[in-house]
């Protein structure tokens, strides 16, 4: 079982570190090799996990829930695989919605507590505004956006493939 724990943590690592490397050279260039990468590594995800479940039923002769995990993964690497593409397209909009909503709630919120106390919120109004420039940035240029916002995650990808090797040497210790 600890083996097995070690192999997924490799797995997790060689992931994010790939694919967070890919992304933040060349993010244009990257993103359908991503979506072969992202799909792979959940696919492999479910092969294993569906060997766990076999190796649990055989060993204690009950049916456990890695092996539904597992084919639920496969079903989920095909969805991504296949729909990928049309679902990132949406999200510097949605995400720009988001972020301009957010910003002129923060702005009332901050205008209406002005009202119970005799403090100006200088820079509650100053963060108000840039959360409503960010989201009429990500609304009305999204294709920059998806690029920054792809980049970023590349980083935090590359971020996170060092903690699991960490994580990996705490554990195996």
């Amino acid at each position: 079982m600890v083996r097995q724990f070690q192999l997924y943590r490799w797995l997790r690592f060689i992931f994010l570190l790939v694919a967070g490397i890919l992304i933040v050279i060349a993010p244009i260039k990257s993103f359908n090799i991503i979506i072969y990468i992202v799909s792979s590594y959940i696919a492999i995800y479910g092969v294993l996990s569906i060997i766990d479940g076999l190796s649990i039923r055989k060993t204690t002769g009950e049916n456990n829930i890695a092996i539904g995990l597992g084919v639920g993964a496969l079903f989920l690497a095909l969805g991504v695989l296949l729909f990928a593409r049309y679902f990132v397209p949406l999200v510097p909009p949605v995400l720009g919605i988001i972020l301009l909503v957010n910003g002129i709630n923060q702005f009332r919120d901050s205008h209406e507590m002005t009202k119970r106390v005799q403090i100006t919120p200088y820079l509650d109004y100053f963060y108000s505004a840039l959360l409503m420039i960010a989201g009429i940035v990500f609304i009305l240029n999204p294709s920059k956006t998806i690029i920054f916002i792809y980049q970023l995650f590349g980083v935090s990808l590359i971020v996170l493939a060092f903690f699991e090797i960490i994580n990996s040497r705490i554990y195996h210790n």
